[in-house]
């Protein structure tokens, strides 16, 4: 949601002329590329404590974040930013692990600036008057669209190895190239990501594969790719995700494949939907093992499948949205050759309908990036499409009859429900079960059935007495 600029300047209008309030960061940086900012974090020479008094009798709340960082939130109504005292930050000897151990604070706005992480995130904002303070050409980075550290980059990267990670986003979201000194620094810290917490790291990461979408009206229509290669040349691929990493160089059937399976897999993310990912990088990392395991790939989908359980759960991935993305890994090579009986595979498609429409997007991206062009839809998807439009019972609800259709033929308890299950499953095949009258009959010849099988049973039961 766009920053509420108005409540913005009210804000500032509550501090006094000779303790300013600023904005900083990503604000002034998107302010300056000419696209809304969609959050604020302000900064002033005050403590809490004074930021308390002045605020005490207007509408503004605030609420402390860290009060070792001199840090707090300050809102009103639907507005919200972020608050910290200028400060300086000392960090653990031979640890890039994102939390300072040593703060000071400061009037000196200029050492603040030398805090943060590149030069185009440390550009000050006056609110009140509108007047930008700039102590490292951060504004020519922005028009250059360069990221540079905003103080001596190993330094910048030594004590914190997050900024590693989004020195990749940056890049990724914006169209930024990274400063020659910036990335030879980025790189040779890199390995400091293992100090950061997987949450972390999972929210960069998340953020990198949806950065196209990250800023509409910059344009940068690649930048998921671009950010997937800063990972790759900062040599993070092996620490986050090593199983995409082990298929570069790994050979697929020139009958079939254009290039080897990490080259793939890259092109079918490239050309995939955000919400399918995930799932399109990964959906090959079975190759390796089950190569090497057995001199062919058969079964990567299943074995790739696990696989991606085990590494979005160390990355973080909530559970719910790991085990979906594991499971349209497992579903990508359905009907692949598009020999499956159609009854089959209307009852496959029924069974996973909870995943349909992103599984033939993968589908699409797997067959793209296997022929480095596009591909007619897959069987699976143009069923897939019918089926929604031809009265097939996705769930027991589609069917003409319910519970009550049921019990007046006889059926009772849990058998009412398997009976509309098997309906269902019958009438996925068979159109005729669609219609009220055939399917009525149908559970009459299941409660025929049950009341046989229970007669039988009494029967058993007398002659055992």
């Amino acid at each position: 949601m766009a920053v509420d600029e108005n409540v913005l300047k009210e804000l500032a209008g509550c501090f006094p002329p000779d303790a300013p309030l600023f904005a900083v960061g990503g604000f002034c940086r998107d302010k300056l590329l000419g696209v809304t900012p969609r959050d604020v974090d302000v900064c002033a020479k005050l403590a809490l404590d004074d930021i308390r008094t002045l605020l005490k009798n207007t509408d503004f709340v605030i609420s402390d974040r860290c009060l070792r960082l001199g840090t707090a939130v300050i809102s009103k109504d639907g507005f919200s930013a972020e608050y910290t005292r200028f400060r300086t930050d000392s960090y653990p000897e031979g640890k890039g692990d994102h939390r300072p151990d040593g703060v000071k604070f400061t009037d000196d706005m200029h050492a603040d600036a030398r805090r943060r992480d590149f030069a185009c995130n440390a550009v000050y904002l006056n609110v009140r008057t509108g007047e930008y303070a700039d102590f490292s050409d951060g504004k020519g980075d922005i028009r250059r669209k360069v990221l540079r550290a905003a103080d001596n980059p190993e330094k910048v990267f030594g004590e914190d190895g997050l900024r590693v990670l989004r020195l990749a986003r940056f890049a990724a979201e914006l169209g930024f190239d990274a400063d020659e000194d910036t990335f030879a620094a980025a790189k040779r810290n890199a390995w400091r990501v293992k100090d950061i917490t997987r949450e972390r790291v999972f929210a960069e990461l998340d953020k990198i594969i949806v950065a196209d979408t990250a800023y509409p009206d910059l344009g940068v229509r690649d930048g998921h790719v671009r950010g997937l290669n800063m990972l790759d040349a900062l040599g993070l691929l092996p620490l986050l995700l090593p199983e995409l990493d082990a298929l570069k160089g790994l050979q697929q059937s020139p009958k079939h494949h254009v290039f080897d399976a990490y080259r793939h897999s890259v092109v079918a993310y490239e050309v995939s939907a955000p919400d399918i990912r995930w799932a399109a990088l990964l959906h090959d990392i079975g190759k390796r093992p089950t190569m090497e395991r057995q001199g062919n790939m058969y079964g990567h989908d299943a074995v790739g499948a696990e696989m991606t359980k085990v590494r979005l759960a160390a990355l973080g991935m909530p559970k719910t949205r790991a085990e979906r993305t594991a499971k349209l890994i497992a579903c990508h090579m359905a009907d692949l050759k598009e020999d499956t009986s159609e009854n089959k595979l209307r009852l496959y498609i029924v069974d996973h309908a909870d995943v349909m429409e992103q599984l033939v997007e993968l589908k699409r991206a797997d067959g793209y990036a296997t022929k480095g062009r596009p591909v007619p839809e897959a069987r699976i998807g143009r069923l897939w499409r019918e089926m929604l439009h031809d009265g097939t019972p996705f769930a027991v609800t589609d069917l003409p009859v319910g519970g009550d259709d049921a019990a007046a033929v006889g059926l009772a308890g849990v058998e009412i429900g398997r009976a509309l299950d098997d309906l269902r499953r019958e009438a996925v095949v068979n159109p005729l079960l669609r219609e009220r009258d055939r399917a009525r009959e149908f559970l009459a010849r299941r409660a025929q059935k049950v009341l046989s099988a229970r007669e039988g049973g009494e029967d058993a039961h007398r002659r055992k007495k």
